[in-house]
């Protein structure tokens, strides 16, 4: 009897061998890179060729940052860029900083408009091949691909490199100054005064203060918009207690390493959602961070619900989500489709865009997030919102949702 799993082993190579075929005879046609997105026209059997779209994740922004910083403090990396172009050392910056610019695999989303039941098939993965040796003169491609311009990029690293270069020389002038200020050690003082014969003259003194020094009028502390004002304070003061307990907790509970989570937003968007989603209804508080920027008008209320839910890492999934790794969607799949759940239904449907996992019928998807979890949403008025906690269990993930219906 015939072994099904060299047969599929088989199959597979003869739909690689005819994508490397594809390439050879020209067939991927008109390439075009998005930020995040690959397309293009591939001849196959059909008379229309086929369209096929490959996307992947952009590179997430810690990483990102990461790789901007390495690329502005190396003067080799600098020329590579200034010469508007990605080469060796850039690449090799880039592997040491863990940014992946080639995407790992699993992460790829496969579409195509031809039948073939194969994934990736053989017009996807043909498009890869080309792709592939397209990057070999044109890196930027690739960067594009991943969520940066190149010029942008070069423009970036040129302006964090000015910004090294002046804290560097402010350091050294402030360092210079301090040490004209405290003086010559004493060891030193002696040792010259050995050599010279005599000891070094005292500094002279500062002049004389003329009078107090003029103070600008303390804030009135009555007024909304002083930084003094009571309610201001209050609420800065709740905000910092209610950190300090989260804080306590999580080191009690984690021992050692806890001093990473014990930290400040350094950016004010995840601050202003975090703070929306403790303000307990709070209209006084909700009414200031909606005013903060035209951004808290237009996605605070969805940021906030997502951050009850799921925190930082939630707000990762809001608008997008990633690719899951095939064996854990093809879990999820099996839960999703045999699982009871009450609610749906029968017989169930799953449909899969771009990576998520839509129940068709009842508005309600899974989305994968950046710690392995499932996310699950559910369509409001035309928009899709986080519904329930994440979980590592479609199926449980799932029925939170359905059974708050």
């Amino acid at each position: 009897m015939e072994n099904p799993h060299r047969r599929d082993i088989g199959q597979h190579e003869a739909r690689l061998n005819r994508a490397r075929s594809y390439v050879r005879r020209g067939a991927v046609r008109d390439i075009t890179v998005r930020k995040g997105e690959l397309t293009a026209r591939v001849a196959g059997s059909d008379r229309r060729p086929y369209k096929v779209t490959l996307r992947v994740p952009e590179l997430p922004k810690a990483e990102g940052d990461r790789l901007l910083e390495a690329w502005a403090g190396d003067s080799e990396a600098l020329a590579e860029l200034s010469c508007g172009k990605l080469g060796e050392t850039t690449a090799c910056l880039a592997a040491a900083e863990g940014a992946a610019l080639v995407p790992k695999p699993g992460v790829t989303d496969y579409e195509c408009t031809c039948p073939d039941w194969g994934y990736p098939c053989k017009h996807a993965a043909a498009l890869s091949y080309q792709f592939a040796r397209a990057i070999d003169t044109r890196p930027d491609a690739l960067l594009l691909l991943r969520g940066y311009h190149l010029n942008e990029v070069c423009d970036e690293v040129a302006v964090r490199r000015a910004e090294r270069e002046i804290t560097a020389a402010e350091r050294a002038a402030t360092e210079a100054d301090l040490g004209a200020a405290r003086g010559v050690p004493a060891g030193e003082a002696f040792a010259r005064f050995r050599r010279e014969g005599r000891l070094p003259p005292f500094p002279p003194l500062p002049a004389p203060s003329a009078g107090p020094a003029p103070t600008g009028p303390f804030p009135d502390a009555g007024h909304d918009d002083s930084l003094a004002a009571p309610e201001r304070l209050r609420m800065l003061a709740d905000d910092a207690a209610h950190r300090a307990s989260n804080a306590y907790t999580y080191a009690v509970g984690a021992g050692e390493g806890a001093g990473e989570r014990l930290w400040l937003d350094a950016d004010p968007w995840l601050d202003t959602v975090r703070r929306a989603a403790q303000s307990d209804g709070d209209p006084h508080l909700l009414g200031r961070l909606l005013n903060s920027s035209d951004r808290a008008r237009a996605q605070l209320s969805r940021a906030s619900v997502a951050w009850k839910h799921g925190g930082e890492p939630a707000l990762a999934v809001l608008d997008g989500g990633l690719v899951a790794p095939l064996a854990t969607e093809a879990a999820a799949r099996e839960q999703l489709l045999t699982v009871p759940l009450s609610g749906l239904p029968s017989p169930r449907v799953l449909r899969r865009t771009a990576g998520r996992l839509q129940l068709v019928g009842v508005d309600v998807e899974l989305r994968y997030g950046p710690d392995g979890l499932w996310y699950p949403f559910r369509k409001q008025s035309g928009r899709w919102w986080l519904a329930g906690p994440p979980s590592t269990d479609a199926a449980e993930a799932v029925q939170g949702v359905l059974s708050t219906r």
